[in-house]
């Protein structure tokens, strides 16, 4: 079967792979649709050896520092958004011809086949709407695990920093639990743009203007009872966060910390202002991948604007070099291994 690898920055290839033994407990499906997400973007963009001789450690949850080479990457690194129809089961919970989302272990999910332990796997609907729409309950469903951690969000006032795939389905999820304001923050107008489609009711280009004078002017200085950061990586907006937050306020970070220690983090800001400050990463219920492809099959949540670009698989340079350069006003590149 084939799979891909990274093997250099910037530098990914497809090679064939054989199919590996299935488990107990294990299924295995034929992946159809797949997609880029924020986190892939740095294990292709960033030269992990030049960090490495910096003495400078990013991504180590997925990268071994201690091995005398970094290239190539694993294989199978790095997709995870993936859903398709199961092949072959040792499981009570899937059978074969069912169409399903798999979440793979540490990102490792570019195989043309996957198999993944029963726990991973999660049941979707089929036909209702198209496979490519489907393919965003994982992401949607990573949101609505991250919402758990904010208090009612009915009459609030929430800045959502970074406005890619994550930031505006957020936006649409927002505007559905009854926020009474929703700002979106991207320094790429054709995001903002698409942030008010999506359930915006203000939008700040920040390349052009200063989103803290503009957040003061949206909200009458009241600033934001909730900041979401969706930005993550390099941007490290958690700082811009802080400024924001509203007092006693509530701060959800959940976009992509790719260092474990950053310099400057606006921890005295955070206690001056009795700030809350979540965390969240992933999703690991059922229940939340199968409610977001009901909200996405019912209308509530809109992901047809995020389905930008799609590659064949021997297109799969194009394909990251495309999202990870925002390329072409790609928001959701994805990748069809049919």
């Amino acid at each position: 079967m084939k799979a891909g690898r990274i093997v250099g920055p910037r530098k990914v290839e497809l090679i064939e792979v054989p199919l590996p033994e299935i488990g107990e407990n294990e299924v295995r499906f034929k992946i159809e649709a797949s997609c880029l997400c924020g986190s892939d973007s740095p294990l292709f963009n960033y030269d992990f050896e030049k960090l490495k001789r910096e003495g400078k450690r990013a991504n180590t949850f997925f990268i071994d520092y201690d091995q005398e080479s970094l290239y190539p990457m694993p294989i199978g690194l790095s997709l995870h958004e993936c859903v398709g129809t199961v092949t072959e089961s040792n499981s009570a919970r899937h059978q074969v011809g069912d169409f399903v989302l798999g979440v793979p272990l540490k990102q490792c999910g570019f195989f043309e086949y996957l198999t993944l332990p029963e726990e991973r796997i999660y049941p979707m609907p089929s036909g209702s709407v198209s496979k490519q729409e489907i393919l965003m309950s994982q992401p949607l469903g990573t949101i609505l695990y991250g919402f758990r951690k904010l208090q009612d969000i009915s009459g609030k006032i929430v800045v959502v920093i970074g406005q890619g795939p994550i930031g505006l389905m957020m936006n649409s999820v927002l505007r559905n639990r009854g926020a009474k304001q929703i700002i979106g923050i991207d320094p790429l107008s054709y995001r903002t743009a698409v942030g008010l489609q999506m359930g915006a009711t203000d939008v700040i280009d920040s390349s052009v203007d200063d989103p803290l004078k503009k957040v003061k002017e949206f909200t009458q200085g009241a600033l934001a009872d909730i900041v979401i950061e969706a930005a993550g990586h390099h941007e490290l907006s958690i700082n811009l966060a802080a400024h924001f937050v509203a007092h006693d306020g509530h701060v959800l970070q959940f976009g992509v910390t790719d260092y474990e220690y950053v310099d400057n983090y606006p921890a005295g800001l955070f206690f001056a202002k009795n700030v809350s400050v979540h965390n969240s990463v992933s999703a690991f219920y059922e229940n939340d991948f199968v409610e977001a492809s009901r909200q996405i099959v019912d209308g509530e949540v809109d992901v047809k604007p995020l389905l930008t670009h799609s590659f064949k698989l021997d297109q799969v340079q194009k394909a990251y070099e495309t999202y990870a350069d925002r390329s072409d006003d790609a928001l959701k590149v994805l990748l069809d291994f049919s």
